[in-house]
């Protein structure tokens, strides 16, 4: 049994003594299956605390690299400043540029500038474009682990990924809306996306559309894309309203008040309204009683999540890595929570 402890480590660990564990070690009889089991687990925990060990008192420097709307990189800063002192055994510090539209090729320096500032690891929530998938895969090929937040960039090397099942709130707020709706016939559904380069916003899309067609086949289905001109997507949403009554709305790229003062323009009800991210403006509006359910994750947890990845990685494997995917929660106005 391969190992890189004494013996007398080993007993120390598992409760025994070193002649057992000697035996045990090289093979030898008269142990029963529940003693060598007891060995191979004490082996394993000495493993996981020296990686520990080694990783104590390590600094470690973090690149925060976002483009988000201000209310979600509102929340990640909290996020940040609530697990970070908490964070052991490593110390992270972060350098942090977010911003609400990060122009691609400023996106692609900001990624090289981090490798050659001698960055341990990147937190990444992008676009999934050409030139950001060959920024990340620099950063790679130098060693640098990249954890994707949020919205992931699939079939890339990136270390691990963090936040929500994405496909999964979007058959989620497809559930929803279909108990909510019942039996109508030809529901009018509208979904808004910020931004349909991220595969994260995508993939919510295309999973919400793919269970509206099982659930509710006769609906009528209405995507509108705000991109960079609120003004122009105000507008759109306006003019959409007015053709015709919106029975539901699935937010899924966020400015959830400017969604709601367009389709009040319009002279319409407000519709059954799902949106994304458990910020301070979502949650007003849920105080508020203007949406009906927020979609969400834990970013405090996405946060620890990743700090772990990356550490498992500068680690080679002697830290645990952290587990896949985040909970999808639910959050209700207050009158039903």
């Amino acid at each position: 049994m391969a190992h890189r402890f004494l013996v007398k480590d080993i007993a120390l660990q598992a409760g025994l003594g070193t002649a057992t564990v000697d035996r045990v070690l090289n093979g030898r009889g008269g142990v029963r299956q529940q003693t060598a089991d007891r060995v191979r687990h004490a082996i394993s925990e000495l493993e996981a605390q020296a990686g520990q060990l080694a990783a104590s008192g390590v600094k470690l420097i973090i690149d925060l690299v976002v483009e988000a709307p201000q209310s979600f990189r509102d929340a990640l800063d909290a996020a940040l400043k609530s697990e970070l002192p908490l964070m052991r055994p490593a110390t992270f510090r972060v350098r942090a540029d977010t911003r609400t539209h990060f122009p691609e090729p400023g996106l692609e320096r900001v990624l090289d500038r981090a490798a050659r500032l001698g960055s341990h690891g990147v937190i990444f929530m992008g676009p999934d474009t050409a030139r950001v998938r060959s920024a990340i895969s620099r950063l790679i090929e130098r060693g640098v682990p990249v954890v994707t937040l949020a919205t992931d960039l699939p079939d890339t090397q990136r270390t691990a990924y963090v936040g929500l099942d994405n496909a999964l709130a979007g058959r989620t707020a497809a559930w929803l809306i279909h108990r909510w709706l019942g039996a109508a016939r030809t529901p009018r559904l509208l979904i808004t996306v910020r931004n349909d380069r991220f595969s994260g916003e995508e993939a919510r899309e295309a999973a919400f559309r793919q269970a509206v067609a099982a659930l509710m086949p006769g609906a009528r289905l209405d995507s509108i894309v705000e991109g960079h001109d609120t003004v122009e997507f105000s507008r759109r949403i306006t003019e959409a309203a007015r053709s015709a009554p919106v029975d539901a709305l699935y937010s899924i790229g966020g400015n959830n008040r400017l969604l709601l003062r367009a389709i009040e323009a319009a002279g319409r009800p407000r519709p059954h309204f799902i949106a994304h991210d458990l910020d301070a403006d979502n949650r007003s509006l849920l105080t508020e009683g203007l949406i009906d359910i927020v979609l969400y994750h834990d970013l405090a947890g996405d946060i620890r999540n990743a700090c772990r990845a990356i550490l498992s990685a500068r680690s080679r494997g002697a830290m645990p890595a952290p587990p896949d995917g985040a909970a999808l929660l639910l959050a209700l106005p207050p009158m039903m929570s």
